[in-house]
């Protein structure tokens, strides 16, 4: 890394758009004082239905500039991302401190539950089976379903979280689930909390028999590790606020970015600034 980094400098985050914001709340909860640099690439969202090459590439130039803008971590908030770049990202930065979601959502699910495992993530993230790898790695005999969400992140960046459409595509996505009979559900892209009120209303409306699954955020192990990392290296920042220092950054129009995300996490976003990567 080419910046001294302090406990004073930033925590930086990044997603195709809104889904990091549930990971920026998580931070905001367990560690309130930290500076947090967010990136949202709403020029390119969404991310589940490009190739894995565009993926690992657009996760590389986010990584280089976060590092460069002085990140004392770097957290893909995005389950795409992490499975399509974290090792990339690692090789190219072997110093730096990169951390994706995949991991701790898997443990958390695996602490969760003795019983089977579904997973409802981008097609990108599902086709790469990344979450079944790292539960497999875990316990290797747990059995992992696997669903490709498509529809669900278009809604959830346009604020679509719980219309008629939400808990039709709810109904459509855990359909399978229920048929395979598992007992937790990792929500493995962080657009997915936002879709909770959808999510489980599908589950009352299936009315499938002991289909009554745990649903696993995968944020909030992810900044448990994220804590533990920077308190390991003396880089946490002392609470010297109740509330988060944040700036945001968007690759697409920064001010329809700061509406949806004003939305979804009820409160003014504050300003945002456009963001201009280069090829």
């Amino acid at each position: 890394m080419t910046l001294d980094l302090t406990p004073s400098s930033p925590i930086g985050v990044f997603d195709s758009g809104l889904g990091g914001l549930s990971v920026l709340r998580e931070i905001e909860r367990q560690l309130p004082g930290e500076r947090i640099h967010y990136v949202a690439d709403t020029a390119n969202v969404p991310y589940g239905d490009k190739p894995i090459e565009v993926v690992r590439s657009l996760a590389l130039k986010l990584t280089d500039y976060l590092i460069e803008s002085g990140a004392k971590i770097v957290i893909m908030a995005s389950g795409t991302s992490t499975a399509a770049g974290l090792d990339a990202a690692k090789q190219k930065h072997p110093a730096a401190d990169i951390i994706g979601t995949i991991d701790s959502g898997a443990r958390t699910a695996v602490n969760a539950s003795a019983g089977d495992i579904g997973v409802i993530a981008t097609n990108a993230t599902a086709q790469s089976l990344a979450f079944s790898h790292a539960v497999h790695a875990i316990d290797p005999k747990r059995r992992v379903a696997e669903q490709g969400c498509p529809r669900f992140v278009p809604l959830v960046e346009t604020g679509r979280t719980e219309c008629a459409d939400a808990v039709d595509a709810s109904l459509e996505y855990l359909r399978p689930l229920a048929a395979a009979s598992v007992r937790v559900i990792i929500l493995g892209c962080t657009h997915f909390p936002f879709l909770d009120t959808a999510l489980r209303q599908a589950v009352h409306d299936l009315n499938v028999r002991d289909f009554q699954p745990l649903f696993v955020d995968p944020a909030a192990e992810t900044v448990r590790d994220v804590k533990a990392l920077l308190a390991r290296k003396n880089l946490l920042n002392p609470a010297i606020s109740s509330q988060s220092s944040v700036r945001f950054d968007a690759t697409g129009d920064p001010e329809e970015f700061r509406r949806q995300a004003s939305m979804l996490l009820r409160r003014d976003a504050g300003p945002a600034n456009l963001l201009r990567l280069g090829d």
